[in-house]
Formats: C-alpha cells, structure tokens, sequence
C-alpha cells in the first residue's frame, strides 16, 4: 500500500511529508493478526488503568472500530503508532505538530484515533517497571497526564474525546520506563544542559554559576535566542589557578560585569552533561514550596533504589515556571514564586516575541488575548502582561544533592551578597 495513494484516499495533505519516514518498514511489518491496542479488550483495561473517565471509553471504542473496518485507516493507524514508538530517531517532537487534526472518515472521532496509539505506551511503561521493581501506585501516578491532556482536547474540540497529535512524542519517556511522577513533581536523570558551570566556595559553601563564554544577553541579562539579538555576550576564562567569568545571579538574570574565582578558594560542582535530576511540572495546582520539596526528597530516594546505575548531582528543570519576571507579573507571595526562591535561577535563551507557557495556561498557543479566559488569577496576570507589549520568558534552574538539605531557607539568595 503506497503512501500517497492512501493518503489521496483519505483525503489527507501531508505538505510538511510528516508522514513519510519508514512508510514501507511500517507496511512490512504489518501484523497479520490485527493492531493489538485496537482490540477492546486492550482498550477498556488500559483505559481504566489510566484514570481516563469511563465516559470516553464509547468514543474509543467506536474509534477503534472505525479503523478496524478500514484497510486504509488502519494502516495510517499503525504506521503513526510504529513512528511514535518503534523509530526513536523519528523527531517526533517537531513532526507530530504537522499530523492531521482531524482525519477524513473520522471526523469527530479523530482524537480519539490519537490517543488509542497514546495508551499503548501504558502497557510498555508498565513492563519496564514490573523489571525495576516500581510500585502499580508509582506507575499510576506516571498516568496522571492522560485525564489532563484529555481534558485540554475537550476544551478546544467541543467536548470531543482525544488527545492532539503533538502530545505523542513525550509518552517516549514512559515506554523508556524513566519518566517517574512523585508527589507533585515527575523526574528523568538526564545530562546537564544549562549554559553554565557552578562552583562552591571551599569554606562558605555557597554556589556561584557562571556564564559558559559567548552566550548572547539583552540589557537586562536575559537570554536571547541569538547574537543578532544581543546587546553583549558572556566570557569564561579558565586558568590555572582562577577562573574569570560572567556571573549569573541566582534570581536568574547574567550580570555583564565579570567576576574572577580563585581555584584555591573555588570547585567546580556542576557543568554541562553532569547527571542531573531533570524535573518536569506536570499540570495542576497544589505547587506549593512544601509539596513540592516533598516530591524532591522523594525523588532523591526513589532513583538511587529503582535506577542505581543513574547516579545525579542535583535538580535542574527549564520551564516557563522559571521565568525570573514571575515575581513582578504575578504575586511575590505565589507558590511558584516562593517555590523559584529556594532555587538557583538561570537564563535560557529566549525570541523577542516569547510567549512561553501559553499552551500549559490556555491549552493553547494561539491565544486572543480579548477572549481568552481570565478566570484564575494566574491567567489574569500573563493576560495583562502581555496586554502591554509585554513577553514571557523561558527559565531555568538547578539545586544540588549538597544544598538540598537546606531547602526552605532560601540558601542561594546568599549568593546575591558575592554579587554585588
């Protein structure tokens, strides 16, 4: 069954050819005995394992139905499933954005065609799990963001049961068994990706981060995307007996005048590719300073007994949560504020036009800011921010193993005294 001819038959443009890589390899391997995650059985278990409402069960089951009839569906069916999770060098990330929303021949039952294929990561998470010995309650709460999603859906589809397309690359995490949700919090042990190195002061103990060397800064010390947006550029000096650099206040903004460490007073404890504690911030409230340091001292025990060979250094996370202006948008007193403040705060690279963390406020990115809904307070803020030409910005964080024991007295706001 060649690509193109089916997707004629279906009615479907695929200008970005989205849907191309492995097209042939999909049809191969084909299963002769029919999709797995189609059959109802599969359907209800996975479903319920979820948390999904038993309201949307009907809506995936006629979708399955729908493609089982369809020699054409069925095979878009499973060659978006094997690209999602077969073909892992697939940027499903940036491909996925151009899927089809709506499917011809499903209609309104086209989400729910995406999201049969997102639950059949339930049952590969679930395998990796039982082998590493993670508890069902742990392996439920890596579900949570299946009722979320599909609640986002119904708010933008007229209460249509699905999930979009663009929310499929992240249940890699979970069929890689790596992606754990504790307390309020989710984790992966990833390599360091932050545009810095920190360094310990030998006595004192405090933490000074510094620019890696030709990073491009506005005249406020946030970062931009590129030099042609600059208005100047980090340097890092590295020598034998001192290191001289751009340093970075840990409220989150680079400073432009360089500071010089002396390698007899100063170690370096985290650079780039170190093994870290990644923290993902799932949807929800309850993020208060005390549940989330709950979760973090879950999660500093979890990984070291279910993933021994992962050994990390600290927390780091970049989100939109992170930007260092919350403060003076939102409410100095909010729990993501309070929250930022035991933390060690770190430009990322942001456009001129940024608006991040729409999508995770709004369910989506293409917000009319006269009609967009102002009914939490948090919405109400971004709102009127952007209102007056304002933009939000990306950030980012770290908190080492080290200081993760002073959590809750702020302790790298001693850091702004070395700095000024």
């Amino acid at each position: 069954m060649k690509k193109n001819d089916l997707l004629t038959r279906l009615g479907i443009d695929d200008p970005a050819d989205a849907l191309r890589p492995f097209w042939d390899e999909s049809q191969s391997n084909y299963p002769a005995d029919g999709i797995r995650f189609l059959h109802p059985d599969s359907i209800r278990r996975t479903r319920a394992f979820t948390g999904l409402p038993e309201a949307a069960e009907p809506a995936l089951l006629a979708a399955a139905a729908r493609i089982r009839e369809s020699a054409d569906l069925a095979a878009l069916v499973w060659h978006c499933h094997r690209l999602i999770y077969e073909h892992l060098e697939f940027p499903a990330s940036q491909q996925t954005r151009h899927w089809p929303n709506r499917i011809p021949g499903l209609d309104e039952l086209s989400g729910a065609f995406y999201l049969l294929i997102a639950l059949d990561a339930v049952p590969r998470m679930l395998d990796v799990h039982r082998r590493r010995g993670i508890p069902e309650a742990v392996s439920r709460a890596c579900c949570s963001h299946f009722p979320v999603s599909l609640q986002l859906y119904r708010d933008h589809h007229d209460d249509c049961i699905g999930v979009r397309p663009r929310v499929l690359y992240w249940l890699r995490n979970h069929i890689r068994g790596d992606l754990i949700r504790l307390g309020r919090l989710e984790y992966m042990v990833k390599p360091f990706g932050g545009r810095l190195m920190a360094w310990r002061h030998r006595q004192t103990h405090n933490v000074i981060a510094l620019s890696t060397d030709g990073v491009p800064f506005d005249e406020n010390g946030i970062g931009v995307a590129n030099q042609a947006s600059a208005a100047w550029t980090s340097t890092l000096i590295e020598e034998e007996d001192s290191v001289t650099g751009t340093p970075i206040s840990p409220l989150g903004f680079a400073q432009p005048e360089p500071v010089t460490l002396s390698r007899a007073l100063w170690q370096p404890v985290l650079r780039a590719g170190d093994p870290i504690l990644e923290v993902h911030i799932p949807a929800g409230g309850d993020m208060s300073p005390e549940n989330c340091h709950a979760s973090m001292q879950q999660a500093s025990e979890f990984f070291p007994r279910h993933f021994p060979e992962m050994p990390f250094v600290g927390f780091a996370c970049g989100s939109w949560i992170l930007n260092p202006e919350l403060e003076r948008i939102y409410r100095p007193g909010s729990n993501i504020v309070l929250w930022q403040r035991e933390l060690y705060l770190y430009p990322t690279a942001n456009r001129p036009d940024s608006r991040s963390g729409l999508y995770f406020v709004f369910g989506t990115d293409d917000v009319d800011l006269a009609a967009a809904p102002r009914d939490t307070s948090l919405r109400r803020a971004l709102l009127d921010h952007l209102a007056t030409g304002g933009r939000l910005l990306g950030g980012g964080m770290f908190l080492l193993l080290e200081d993760f024991e002073h959590y809750g007295t702020q302790i790298h706001q001693h850091t702004l005294t070395e700095l000024t």
